[in-house]
């Protein structure tokens, strides 16, 4: 489906005469991933969550209850979130000192500082607790530079807001420390409750000051092969303008000095004016790369990938062989490592379908896991419009049965429809490498006797000789009197042992285990005679996938292949007027002169200059709906 829009935006994009509009936000000082900062306070209650104070949410979750006797049971209190529930509940700072008759503290008063790279700051901003309607009255921000010294001293005294801010007469540059110390609090008998204190840098971008937005969005990438097991980062290449030489890097009194960095995170929208007001669509969100801005010119640019291009840094995915998963929870597993939240990414149900009997992934990249495991189900991976990452399984397309869209000659400028001749396959290999438990066996022994004292615990880490392993136990051998393993941790390739002993001497650590080998490989096949008589012998081979481990699993993919390759299809490439809520994955309709056909999107490229204009490919829709894979 499109993205939700009214009826009155696409009637405006469809009419002769339109006007569209860009817009753009910057977040300079992206609390997500600038690790620079760090929250430190100098009290706090039993659960309170001083990082959420920089996180750019102003608002607790609900109104939490407190033991301090300002609580009814009305039904209208929570309870503050555990901290499995931290990344989803806002609750902020609490204290622990409670405030006296008139609402003061005492010394030490409660105090949070924020440290970060050098940084300048052009307003603070102090939040309390709105849902309990609580709040600093007197309180004071200091502002420091690398070297301790104080930069600026702002003191408040009979504030009534819960959510108070400022604009500073002038930045002040170079900030490394802001602490904010809280002497009076609104209520009497209550403990500071903040929820917001960290000063983030967001600017918006449209009229003038933006020149022009492409967005680059892709489902599948097709390199010379079957476009299976691609993983595309979407990109986006925004222009600025650069008139006030604001983007300099050079120039101290701009209000971005110091800020304009890699990674810093970036959202999108195009719109355009119906009776109702302006409507914007989104185009995803990214995080930018260099960013250039040449004295000679009055631009400033930078290209920006989606979450997946965060995702290619190589990491440890799980320590443990994962046995009998299916790959939804392998696919899980893979986000939650890469630190994705819950809300940030939908894995189709569909994947839970698939089992694997034995998965490990050695240190690799998110996105390559996430490649394999599109490919081990001809499943698909990317991101979304609200930037959520998705991984979809092999039949998702099908269930689209109509069109979401009808284009017609008066819509687009130009229309291809190319034989992809390097898409053809009508002989399909596909490889399976199973992996089998080994009989158990030693994987580790001490090069030589570790030495250890009496009343000692020695812990020890050491990688077996043979990987991955499963099944995997520990003894000693030769060990003084009261030498035993305390404990043992055991992982796909290492182990982490630790050993106490009540008497000096040495001992030999063994490790036995099984260790998982690829084992009897077979080939599954198909083909298609007629169109091998037809087109010739165009063989495909999917080989080295270790997810791919059953015969039948492989059968059914070569299967699959065979029915949505073997013959030349007419897809689609065409220059059209463009429709920002047209996403990948809808199906639409191509008329022309002579026929129509429908298609389902897989390559979008957007441009907007001030007026809209737009590429669009889609894989054509066949009879048994095998387009997506």
């Amino acid at each position: 489906m499109p993205y939700p829009v009214t009826q009155d935006f696409m009637d405006e994009l469809k009419a002769i005469e339109r006007r569209t509009f860009g817009r753009v936000t910057v977040d300079y000082t992206d609390p997500f991933l600038d690790q620079s900062i760090s929250v430190a306070v100098n009290e706090r209650a039993n659960v309170s969550y001083p990082a959420q104070t920089a996180d750019s949410i102003v608002v607790p979750f609900a109104k939490i209850g407190s033991l301090d006797g300002s609580c009814t049971l009305d039904g209208t209190y929570a309870l503050a979130p555990d901290p499995d529930e931290a990344d989803t509940h806002q609750m902020g700072w609490w204290g622990l000192q409670l405030s006296s008759a008139n609402g003061a503290f005492v010394e030490p008063y409660p105090a949070l500082t924020v440290t970060h790279q050098p940084r300048p700051v052009h307003g603070l901003k102090v939040t309390g607790d709105s849902l309990r309607g609580e709040y600093p009255v007197d309180f004071v921000v200091t502002l420091y530079d690398a070297s301790d010294a104080v930069l600026h001293t702002e003191t408040v005294t009979g504030n009534t807001q819960a959510a108070w801010s400022m604009t500073l007469p002038a930045p002040i540059l170079n900030v490394v420390k802001q602490v904010l110390t809280v002497t009076r609090w609104s209520h009497e008998g209550r403990q500071v409750k903040i929820i917001e204190f960290f000063t983030s840098i967001q600017e918006v971008y449209e009229g003038e000051d933006l020149i022009s937005i492409r967005l680059l969005e892709e489902r599948e990438v097709s390199q010379g092969s079957l476009p299976i097991g691609n993983i595309s980062a979407n990109e986006i290449d925004i222009r600025l303008n650069n008139s006030t030489r604001k983007f300099d890097a050079g120039n101290t009194a701009s209000p971005l000095y110091g800020v304009v960095k890699v990674n810093r995170r970036i959202k999108a929208w195009i719109g355009t004016d119906t009776p109702a007001g302006r409507e914007y669509v989104p185009l995803g969100v990214f995080w930018s790369g260099d960013w250039k801005a040449p004295e000679d010119g009055v631009e400033a640019s930078t290209i920006g990938r989606d979450r997946l291009g965060l995702l290619g840094k190589e990491q440890d995915i799980s320590a443990e062989v994962q046995v009998n998963k299916s790959l939804r929870q392998l696919a899980v597993l893979v986000l939650e490592a890469a630190g994705l939240k819950p809300e940030e990414y939908w894995v189709d149900p569909e994947l839970d379908n698939y089992i694997i009997p034995y998965a490990w992934f050695e240190p690799q990249s998110p996105r390559e896991a996430l490649r394999k495991i599109a490919e081990a189900c001809l499943g698909q991976v990317y991101c979304d419009r609200d930037g959520v990452l998705r991984v979809e399984g092999p039949s998702f397309l099908a269930s689209k049965s109509t069109s979401d869209l009808v284009i017609t000659p008066a819509d687009y400028f130009r229309k291809d429809s190319p034989a992809r001749s390097d898409e053809v396959a009508n002989y399909i290999e596909v490889e399976t490498t199973p992996l089998r438990p080994d009989v158990t066996q030693e994987v580790y022994r001490s090069n030589e006797p570790v030495v250890i004292a009496a009343d000692e615990t020695k812990a020890l880490t050491v990688y077996y000789n043979q990987m991955p392993c499963i099944e995997a136990f520990a003894t000693l051998e030769e060990a003084p009197s009261g030498c035993v393993i305390q404990s043992a941790t055991y992982y796909a390739t290492s182990a982490t042992i630790i050993v106490q002993s009540l008497a000096a001497g040495t001992f030999t650590l063994i490790i036995q285990a099984k260790p998982l080998r690829v084992l009897n490989r077979e080939i599954a096949m198909a083909q298609d005679p007629a169109s091998i008589t037809e087109n010739g012998r165009l063989a495909y081979k999917l080989t080295g996938n270790p997810l791919i481990q059953t015969f039948a699993t492989a059968q059914t993919i070569a299967n699959t292949l065979l029915a949505s390759f073997k013959n030349p299809r007419r897809d689609v490439e065409m220059e059209w007027r463009g429709n920002p809520a047209v996403l990948l994955a809808d199906r639409v309709t191509v008329v022309d002169r002579n026929e129509q056909n429908d298609y389902f999107v897989t390559r979008q490229e957007i441009n907007w200059t001030g007026a809209l204009r737009a590429r669009l490919n889609g894989r054509r829709v066949v009879p048994n709906g095998l387009a997506n894979t």
